[in-house]
C-alpha cells in the first residue's frame, strides 16, 4: 500500500513538473514598480529578470498613460497601472497648467441650491435656475451653477483670452479633444478615450470679447 501511495504522488509531482515546464510562463522583474510623470512626458522601464522578448504590456487606462514595449507616455492627469506579464508599475500623472480650479471640486451632481450654498456662501446673484459668483481675480470673473427641479446640472467658470494657451494646456492635460479644428473657438472634451466611456463633456466657448467660458456638463447614461 505505501509503494502504491508513494508511486501515486510521484507521478501527481511528475505531471505538475510537466505541467509547470509546458506552460512556460515568463516571470519578470522591472527596474521600478512606481513611476510619477508629467502629461507629455515619456520613460522607459526595464526588465531586469526573466525572457524580454516574452513579455505582455498593457496600459489598464489609456487615457492617462500608454506602453509600447516598455516605453511608457504619460497622456493625462490621473492614476494607472502598466503591466508587464506578473509584474506591473503604478504610475500618477500629473500636469504642469494649474490655471484654475475646477468649479466643481468639492461638490457633487444633483446638489440642491440650498446644499450648493452651505458649500460655497452667499452667491452674488441668484434665481430659481442659477448662482453666480463673482471673483476677484485676474484670471476668472465669474463662476456660475445651473439647476434644474433644483438639481446641479451644469457648472461654468470664466478665464481671460490673455491666458488662451495655458487654457489649451490646462484642458488638454485633464480631458480628451473631440473636435481638433484648430479655427474653431468652441472646443468639446471629454474625461474618456470614446464618448460612450465619457462621463462628463467640457466646452470652451467664446463669453465676450475678454473671456472664454468653460462650462461642465455631466454626461447621463
Amino acid at each position: 500500500m505505501k509503494k502504491l501511495i508513494f508511486a501515486i504522488l510521484t507521478a501527481a509531482a511528475g505531471m505538475l513538473t510537466c505541467c509547470k515546464e509546458e506552460s512556460g510562463y515568463n516571470n519578470i522583474t522591472l527596474n521600478t514598480y512606481k513611476l510619477d510623470m508629467r502629461a507629455g512626458d515619456a520613460q522607459k522601464v526595464e526588465i531586469t529578470s526573466g525572457n524580454p522578448d516574452d513579455v505582455r504590456w498593457r496600459s489598464e487606462n489609456e487615457f492617462i498613460a500608454t506602453v509600447d514595449d516598455g516605453l511608457i507616455s504619460a497622456q493625462r492627469i490621473g492614476q494607472t497601472r502598466i503591466t508587464a506579464n506578473n509584474a506591473a508599475v503604478v504610475v500618477t500623472v500629473e500636469g504642469l497648467s494649474n490655471l484654475y480650479d475646477n468649479p466643481m471640486d468639492g461638490l457633487s451632481w444633483g446638489m440642491t441650491q440650498e446644499q450648493l450654498y452651505d458649500k460655497l456662501g452667499m452667491p452674488s446673484t441668484k434665481d430659481e435656475k442659477s448662482m453666480t459668483y463673482n471673483m476677484a481675480s485676474a484670471i476668472n470673473s465669474l463662476k456660475t451653477y445651473s439647476f434644474v427641479d433644483n438639481r446641479l446640472v451644469s457648472a461654468a467658470i470664466t478665464v481671460t483670452k490673455d491666458k488662451t494657451s495655458q487654457l489649451d494646456d490646462y484642458l488638454n492635460e485633464r480631458y480628451l479633444l473631440l473636435n481638433d479644428d484648430e479655427t474653431r473657438q468652441d472646443r468639446d472634451y471629454i474625461n474618456a478615450l470614446t464618448y460612450s466611456m465619457a462621463t462628463l463633456l467640457v466646452t470652451r466657448t467664446s463669453y465676450d470679447d475678454n473671456y472664454w467660458l468653460v462650462s461642465y456638463k455631466q454626461i447621463n447614461d
